[in-house]
Parts: structure tokens; C-alpha cells; sequence
């Protein structure tokens, strides 16, 4: 049996982090292994035919170190293909329960699952469903000199690419 979160947890950010430490307390609390399902190469790259190249913050040892130090017991890479990024929400809930024994699922504020690309609230509902408990992670904001910012892996590479590194370094917490 496992708890399970689901993404590409590049970075592996504050808000990444609250959802590992979600994570981890939960499968701690129900007796259960904690599993991150990542996937390679990024979603972005496979479903722009190669044509939307992304730049990532760590590369997958590196995202691995960093999980582990967490707490984290088991990672999993699936390969994004064209044939994995077809499957609905519900069907890729299906292969985790099936498949990984994922009784619980930790979701961050905008994850997006499926082909159909359904949202927390929507999750929750088919994870309630299919009898699998689901709990959301309120985003993470942090205070910039620009103002409050909810930290994302998007608004970190953009800092970088403008040369600020240390409103980065207070997104990625490290």
C-alpha cells in the first residue's frame, strides 16, 4: 500500500516541498509506503513533438538525492510518451492503484492529470470515487522585492533566465 504524488517536481521547490512533507506525514500516519511518480523526459517536450525544449533545474539523480533526503521511500520514472500522455485521469488513477498499490494521492494546488487534464477538485471527487483518499496542498507564496509570488518552477526558471538568482534561490528554498 502506498500514498502516492504524481508530477515532474522539477526543482524540487518549496512548493514542491510542502507537498513531499505532505506526503511523507500521510503514508507516515496510515502505515503506508510514501511514492513520487515522475516522469521522463518533461511532459512539455513530448506533447510539443520536441518542438518546446525546456530548460530544468536538476537533472533526475540530482531530483532523486533531494526526494530521498525527504523522507520519500520509493521514486518511480515513468517514460512520458505519446501513449502515456493519451490516458485520461481516471485510467492513470486506475494503473496506480493497480499497478503501485496507491490507496491515497497527495495533490499540489494546480496539478493537472490525465488527457483530460483535470484539475484538484475534479481528482478529488474521482479519487473519492474509486476509493482513494485525496488531500490538496495550498500553494507556497513567498515575499520578492517585486511583491508575493506563489512559487512554481515556471517563475523560477524565468528569475534565472533574467539573472535573478536570488529571488530563485528564496523559490527553490536552497
Amino acid at each position: 500500500m502506498a500514498v502516492a504524488a504524481t508530477g515532474f517536481f522539477d526543482g524540487v521547490h518549496l512548493g514542491h516541498r510542502k507537498v513531499v512533507e505532505t506526503l511523507v506525514r500521510i503514508a507516515h500516519e496510515r502505515g503506508e509506503e510514501s511514492l513520487i511518480l515522475t516522469f521522463w523526459p518533461h511532459p512539455r517536450e513530448v506533447l510539443s513533438d520536441g518542438q518546446d525544449s525546456v530548460t530544468l533545474l536538476n537533472g533526475m539523480e540530482e531530483k532523486r538525492i533531494m526526494l530521498r533526503s525527504m523522507g520519500v521511500d520509493r521514486i518511480e520514472v515513468i517514460p512520458f510518451t505519446p501513449g502515456f500522455a493519451a490516458l485520461t485521469a481516471k485510467e492513470y488513477l486506475k494503473m496506480l492503484s493497480g499497478d503501485y498499490s496507491v490507496t491515497a494521492m497527495v495533490l499540489g494546488y494546480d496539478t493537472r492529470m490525465g488527457s483530460d487534464r483535470l484539475g484538484p477538485g475534479e481528482l478529488s471527487e474521482l479519487c473519492a470515487g474509486m476509493g482513494i483518499y485525496c488531500v490538496c496542498v495550498p500553494p507556497v507564496e513567498v515575499e520578492l522585492p517585486g511583491g508575493t509570488v506563489t512559487v512554481s518552477s515556471t517563475k523560477i526558471r524565468g528569475a534565472l533566465a533574467e539573472g535573478d538568482t536570488e529571488s530563485a534561490k528564496i523559490m527553490l528554498g536552497y
